[in-house]
């Protein structure tokens, strides 16, 4: 009998041991992976045009304008799309595990929205659109993956947009400003932006040290894009002109003549809606300003930039979706159809 007893307490303890290691071994394989602080979840630009695409890996996360902005993914040269979620999406981020995007499902007042900013919560999904969570389940604005957390425009009726902040395992969700700065230009640790409760100027933000903010460049700027040596921005003191300023040796240089509505840069193209005196167009030219060619005239928007195309969408048609090469010869603009 006590032979028996002692089996079964040893076969009792393997159980627990085998059921122990086993948990902690599922704990440890299904652990929440977090990034390097440096990590990005898009490009500036297409941040600063409403995060509609987003590249990673070969294939293209996007809001597909045919199927009510909802989430797709197709190859980079635009093959094999395929709908992840009927979320009509914008602001679309990820960090190679895992989306985050803005998700606006109001029926037909999507449009509206899009437009000025106010959509319905923060999510995180798979990467194929499954497992949807909720970090934040209200109104906001723009998004931006910044290490890991995401930094949000906060909306309440009260306070309008603020910043906040969102640590992407769903653990922290809190103000960072009271004021309603864009989080889209992430570079090196820091987010540039400009302070619009002021003067414009651009302010950084540095994300790895508690969020303190400190001036970085004395100018009345717009849709601030820091890219290695140079800072990007539209001055509204000198027409809306696209301008660029290397901060090593203080020199300013004007890009494009006319009034720049929006633009986006792309490793060393930069694509750019202009309001000239004569022409209304949407141009691409080198970083530097030169090889200026005017690809199409009208007014354009939602200019978003992949390694192989750019697209874009006339201003009076948030539908149809034309594209151009990035950086190959461009003879003529394409529509393109996904479905």
């Amino acid at each position: 009998m006590k032979e028996k007893r002692a089996k079964i307490i040893v076969l009792s303890l393997a159980a627990i041991l085998i059921i122990s290691v086993c948990a902690g071994a599922f704990m440890y394989i299904n652990r929440f992976k977090f990034n390097d602080p440096n990590t990005t979840g898009n490009t500036t630009g297409n941040l600063n045009n409403g995060g509609m695409f987003c590249e990673y890996d070969g294939k293209i996360y996007f809001s597909n304008p045919y199927d009510n902005g909802s989430l797709y993914r197709m190859n980079s040269d635009c093959t094999q799309a395929q709908k992840l979620s009927s979320d009509c999406v914008a602001y679309i981020n990820t960090d190679g595990r895992r989306l985050y995007y803005v998700r606006n499902n109001s029926g037909s007042q999507r449009a509206a929205a899009v437009l000025h900013g106010y959509l319905y919560g923060v999510y995180r999904t798979g990467m194929d659109g499954s497992h949807p969570y909720t970090l934040y389940a209200k109104q906001s604005g723009a998004i931006s993956l910044c290490g890991n957390y995401i930094y949000y425009q906060h909306y309440d009726t009260k306070t309008a947009l603020t910043l906040y902040k969102a640590k992407i395992d769903g653990s922290e969700n809190v103000m960072v400003s009271d004021k309603n700065y864009m989080p889209s230009s992430y570079y090196n640790g820091k987010i540039y932006f400009s302070n619009v409760s002021g003067n414009h100027s651009v302010y950084v933000m540095d994300v790895n040290n508690n969020d303190s903010m400190s001036l970085f460049f004395d100018a009345n700027a717009y849709m601030p894009d820091m890219e290695g040596q140079y800072l990007y921005y539209i001055d509204q003191s000198a027409g809306y002109a696209l301008m660029r300023y290397n901060p090593a040796n203080k020199i300013k240089e004007k890009l494009i003549d006319g009034k720049c509505v929006h633009y986006n840069l792309y490793g060393t193209k930069i694509f750019a809606m202009v309001e000239g005196d004569e022409i209304h167009g949407i141009y691409r030219m080198n970083v530097d300003g030169s090889q200026k060619e005017l690809i199409a005239q009208g007014d354009f928007n939602n200019i978003s930039c992949t390694s192989q195309y750019t697209f874009f969408q006339y201003f009076n048609d948030n539908v149809t979706l034309y594209r151009v090469p990035t950086t190959g010869k461009i003879t003529t603009i394409e529509q393109i159809y996904v479905k």
